[in-house]
């Protein structure tokens, strides 16, 4: 239950502010925490790890003065390793087992790291992408976080003077996103810097949009990366926006070092999977999706002046491990009731104890939750499955997977093949649940219904992709019904509006029905949309882009709580023109 997320009481909180101890120190103030987590960054996009072409000397400086995870994994896709680094449990556990759809919302009720740090007397704030949930209390305010800027979604349309979601509500923002972010990270910083905080920075690029300001994109345009000229100039694209987010690293780290924060710090950076399309990645098999080394292996490191050791450490470790990591290094007390599946590292980042040997896993799907991908990860050995074909691989001495050894160790296939299933049958036990949009809460008054979030039935597609990812909409040449599953948590009115376009659509007929009250409304006029600029350096092929729209006012309805479980919109062609359908936006009004 979500009350159970609070028993750390405040004097607990007080306590923990007043008298912090970490392994033997003297008390001092309890160290601030900011975590930056990258989108697509792959194992290779970093000077450090060996690329030629890209300089990241920002980063390169603070691995040089961090303890360095150099066999650090995370999950294939976006959002599961969210969930694993707001949690410290694999993200089947929490609900999470894709990207889209309702399935990398994670349940509510998981204790997320901003709750414990918050429990403790910390200010919390996440600047970025969420990923883990739209809707509250799935979203980063129903998750512990007293801040939010950035998107809640799995991407976005646009990285330039873009609007973001702050609490809430949209705004609009000036600049590069990246900048934007880390221009509201360190704000945030600023207003706090005399009490903890925890700050969590999960920047959305460098995933696509390919879209970079040109003095980043022009250091790499005229190079021949040897993957032809379309992939060559996503490439450069890509490494343009990794180097402005190593600028962004370098500004944080300027401001703690001017502002005497670096000893009272943690300073943590990782990347969420392996890179998306192909560019260098090391030596590893796979990118982004693959159960493979390569789509989980990446860089993670831990800053913190005076207390942890710079140095290179080769343990197993993974983000399941972050939370209770953080959690010990800052002398929190972590939530009784969490059954963590990662381990505290503390021990092993300050006193160089090893932690025990154990088995990692790695699963991959889609919108159909199976067992059918997955590897796991001990000691030197990876044992993959994947759609019934296995592999056993020993990454010490063939780091690329060339070779299967499973006929010359036919019992440890067997035995990690057994352990893979078992993790699976455990993980999955709580089931998942089906998406559910709730309306009603005070802490949401604005609920948007988005297409990507429906089911349509009729004369109708979406525009870019037959998936609907996020910000797609419906194409509606002709009578179709569109379904929401909604649920209303507290008895409310709600004014209602429809976001539309299009040319001769003068006519059509609107009907939205919440059980059996229902509004009609005529469009009386057509809405031309404007495409908005799309400064894509290699034009998305799949992802919908930018434009106007119009809105057609629905009123005001009453709902009861509990009773009703769907909205029904419902399109009765009239006009000739093809009917564009982005969302519904509710405001809740004063509760009944």
């Amino acid at each position: 239950m979500k009350s159970i997320k609070n028993t750390m009481s405040v004097l607990c909180g007080i306590l923990l502010i007043l008298l912090p101890k970490v392994y033997g120190q003297t008390p001092t103030a309890p160290p601030n925490v900011i975590v930056i987590l990258t989108d697509d960054q792959g194992w290779g996009d970093f000077s450090f790890t060996g690329n030629e072409h890209l300089s990241t000397p920002h980063f390169d400086q603070m691995a040089s003065e961090s303890a360095v995870l150099n066999r650090f994994y995370v999950s294939p896709v976006c959002a599961p390793t969210r969930a694993s680094v707001l949690t410290g449990r694999y993200h089947l556990r929490t609900g999470v087992s894709f990207v889209t759809r309702g399935r990398e919302n994670m349940r509510s009720e998981e204790v997320t790291i901003a709750e414990a740090f918050k429990s403790a007397g910390y200010t919390t704030g996440c600047f970025g992408k969420w990923h883990n949930g739209a809707h509250y209390p799935e979203n980063p305010q129903g998750q512990g976080f007293d801040t939010f800027l950035g998107f809640t979604s799995g991407h976005w349309s646009n990285y330039f003077d873009t609007s973001l979601e702050y609490n809430g509500e949209m705004i609009p923002t000036k600049g590069y996103i990246t900048d934007v972010l880390t221009d509201s990270t360190l704000a945030f910083i600023d207003r706090n810097k005399e009490k903890p905080f925890f700050a969590f920075v999960p920047l959305n690029a460098p995933h696509t949009p390919y879209q970079v300001g040109d003095e980043y994109y022009d250091l790499y345009k005229d190079i021949d990366f040897g993957y032809g000229e379309k992939q060559n100039k996503k490439i450069a694209t890509i490494y343009g926006m990794c180097k402005n987010i190593d600028d962004n690293v370098g500004r944080i780290r300027q401001y703690l070092k001017e502002n005497d924060m670096e000893e009272n710090t943690i300073l943590v950076f990782l990347t969420d999977n392996g890179p998306q399309g192909e560019r260098y990645n090391g030596p590893w098999r796979g990118g982004k999706t693959s159960i493979h080394e390569g789509g989980s292996l990446v860089p993670c490191t831990l800053q913190w002046k005076g207390k942890i050791k710079p140095q290179q450490k080769g343990a197993l470790t993974a983000h399941i491990d972050l939370m209770p990591t953080l959690l010990g290094l800052a002398g929190v007390e972590k939530p009784s009731e969490v059954a963590f599946d990662g381990i505290d590292l503390s021990a092993y980042l300050l006193e160089d104890k090893t932690p025990r040997s154990r088995k990692l896993y790695t699963h991959m799907t889609g919108f159909e939750i199976t067992a059918e991908r997955g590897a796991v990860r001990e000691g030197e050995y990876r044992y993959t499955t994947e759609y019934g074909k296995t592999g056993l691989y020993n990454l010490m001495v063939d780091p690329s997977e060339t070779k299967d050894l499973q006929e010359q160790f036919p019992e440890k296939a067997k035995e990690m093949k057994e352990a893979f299933e078992a993790w699976y049958a455990d993980v999955t036990s709580a089931g998942f649940a089906d998406l559910r949009i709730p309306m009603g809460y005070k802490e949401s008054p604005r609920v948007v219904l988005a297409v990507h979030e429906s089911s349509g039935e009729g004369d109708l597609k979406f525009k870019a992709n037959e998936n609907g990812w996020a910000h797609d909409w419906f194409l509606v040449s002709g009578d179709a019904s569109i379904q929401w599953p909604i649920e209303i948590v507290k008895p409310s009115t709600f004014n209602l509006s429809l976001k539309y376009a299009g040319k001769a659509v003068k006519g059509d007929m609107i009907e939205v029905a919440f059980g059996d009250q229902i509004i009609k409304k005529k469009i009386k006029k057509d809405f031309k949309p404007i495409a908005l600029p799309t400064p894509d350096r290699v034009m998305r092929e799949q992802e919908a882009k930018e434009q106007t729209w119009g809105t057609l006012d629905l009123g005001a309805i009453t709902l009861p709580a509990d009773k009703i479980k769907t909205c029904t919109l419902k399109i009765h062609k009239k006009g000739a023109g093809v009917l564009e359908v982005k969302e519904i936006v509710s405001r809740r009004m004063d509760s009944l």
